[in-house]
């Protein structure tokens, strides 16, 4: 019996959006000098927008013929709620046969004022408030209505008397600033929610739901404390320039997934109860260099440095399948957000590849590991680069400007590509490049292919073989991003032709990358996605 398959012709897939939405806004302004010392800027207003989003959506029409306007029918019959039938790997494929719909209704309330008041040219006081609303947000005002606010002080130091004999300062301006501000998280309700499945269930014929949030009865703003300190400069004629920035900001009431009493009806539930810091330092350093009237070099380097870490979130335990799928759920109190955990193979035993479990337990790949991940599995570091460099250049040469951007990031780490294991129970997944790796390696530092003929557990391998700490590597790279090299013609050679301007240029990107890792991959495009090409670019641009 031959396996059925899709009717031949196009796919038409079909959808349509309505959007209602109106928006209110006003504003006043003042902006004054008064007495040459005294300036005044001042700006307040509220903003209402009401948007309501309705959604149609249609099920795939397979056969689709845009000449007939006629469409196919499924091997398997026409009729009835779902239709399933095998894809090219041999799995079950289910086709919905019945429309979607959604409603959305979104409102928000703002206030806002600035005010900035600078005196003799020198000193300036700043700050800000606003409070917002949103239907998002619990009912009750307390938590609805969020003030959220910030304070600024500037000083302007190069104009200060004591600095006017310093000529080689251009501008040396001090700022710090503190205030609050807010953001909305929509993965949750203050409510308990439940959604409705769109079609009758097929055992029941009823409509079924599920539970999808239990409630945050105290869901509000989560909040974010930042100070900065920053330093403005120029030096020597402008020839030396840049700004420097320390701050630090500080999440609270972050929504997390919390541990909570089973006599709630579930053990875990999204609540504002966790605290997340992000600290750092931002520089900037640029020259300008004539070394004569047609030589010259303009250069400039960003550096950044940032420590996140999670301050404040209680979860009882952690299960091994959690922390190492990632994402929220493996936030961890004291550790970085983006930390990666994994496994530690521990080699062969009795013919099966084992991992290091709770006080150093070994277990097979039958089944997830007991216990609390954080005791055996290793954090290897996180995927979000700590450090990070750009360095810009432009040179001119006479009648040539050559110009290079160079980009960093270092400190991270990310997952280089594995051996795929292949299921033997569809026989239509191909060893992926990496099958030499596992061919010539040793059992005891890498998962080998199974070493029985019928391997009754190979079917869990996938939980683990993908999750193993010999598969994290340094993400440090130094990318070469664009490199310039124009030609412009001379104006004595242009007036003679009558043309205004002339240039020649080649333009090249992405030309290489320096990898600090063994595998030789790109940490930010992994093996199998696309990433970005060399390319190489010749042009004249001629202005008459």
């Amino acid at each position: 019996m031959l396996t059925p398959n899709l009717p031949k012709g196009g796919i038409l897939t079909q959808n349509r959006s309505r959007a209602q939405a109106y928006n209110l806004r006003n504003s006043i302004n003042y902006n004054n000098i008064f007495a040459r010392k005294h300036e005044v800027n001042f700006i307040a207003g509220a903003e209402i927008s009401n948007q309501v989003t309705e959604t149609f959506g249609n099920p795939i029409t397979y056969g689709y013929n845009d000449e007939t306007l006629t469409s196919g029918v499924f091997p398997n019959g026409p009729g009835g709620t779902f239709k399933t039938i095998q894809n090219w790997l041999g799995s079950n494929q289910t086709f919905g046969y019945s429309n979607s719909f959604s409603y959305a209704t979104n409102r928000y309330f703002s206030s806002f004022a600035n005010l900035a008041y600078t005196y003799n040219g020198k000193y300036t006081a700043s700050g800000s408030f606003r409070t917002d609303a949103s239907n998002i947000i619990a009912d009750d005002p307390k938590y609805r209505y969020s003030p959220f606010w910030s304070a600024g002080l500037a000083w302007q130091l190069h104009r200060e008397d004591f600095l006017r004999a310093a000529t080689y300062v251009n501008r040396l301006n001090l700022r710090a600033t503190y205030g609050y501000n807010g953001n909305e998280d929509r993965s949750t309700s203050f409510m308990p929610l439940i959604a409705v499945g769109a079609t009758p269930n097929v055992y029941t014929n009823d409509y079924t739901a599920t539970i999808s949030s239990y409630g945050n009865p105290t869901l509000r703003w989560e909040k974010t404390a930042t100070w900065n300190l920053g330093v403005d400069y120029s030096l020597f004629g402008n020839q030396l320039f840049g700004k420097v920035d320390i701050y630090s900001k500080y999440g609270r009431d972050q929504i997390a997934q919390l541990t909570i009493p089973a006599a709630n009806g579930t053990t875990s539930q999204k609540l504002n109860n966790a605290e997340i810091s992000n600290r750092g330092i931002e520089l900037e350093i640029g020259t300008q260099q004539s070394i004569t009237k047609r030589i010259s070099w303009q250069g400039n380097v960003n550096f950044s440095f940032n420590r996140n870490r999670v301050e404040k979130l209680f979860v009882a335990t952690y299960a091994a399948s959690t922390l190492v799928g990632g994402g929220s759920g493996a936030y961890v109190q004291g550790a970085n957000a983006n930390d990666l955990w994994r496994f530690k193979y521990a080699g062969m035993q009795n013919g099966q590849p084992m991992v290091t479990g709770e006080k150093g337990q070994l277990y097979n790949f039958g089944a997830f590991t007991p216990g609390d991940g954080r005791n055996y599995l290793v954090n290897m570091g996180t995927t979000v680069a700590p450090y990070t460099l750009g360095f810009m250049n432009t040179f001119r040469v006479y009648d040539f400007d050559l110009s290079f951007i160079l980009t960093g990031k270092f400190g991270h780490v990310f997952q280089r590509k594995g051996f795929n294991y292949p299921p033997t129970w569809t026989g239509r997944v191909l060893p992926n490049v990496k099958l030499s790796e596992v061919l010539n390696g040793d059992p005891q530092n890498i998962v080998p292919l199974p070493q029985n003929d019928v391997e009754d557990r190979y079917y869990f391998w996938d939980r683990f073989h993908q999750y193993m700490t010999y598969l994290i590597e340094n993400a440090s790279h130094v990318r070469m991003q664009e490199v310039n090299l124009t030609y412009n013609l001379n104006k004595a050679n242009l007036t003679r032709l009558h043309l205004q301007h002339v240039q020649l240029f080649a333009q090249g990107n992405n030309l290489f990358t320096i990898y600090a890792n063994k595998a030789k991959e790109d940490p930010e495009y992994p093996l199998g996605t696309m990433r970005p090409q060399p390319t190489v670019t010749l042009g004249l641009k001629v202005s008459l």
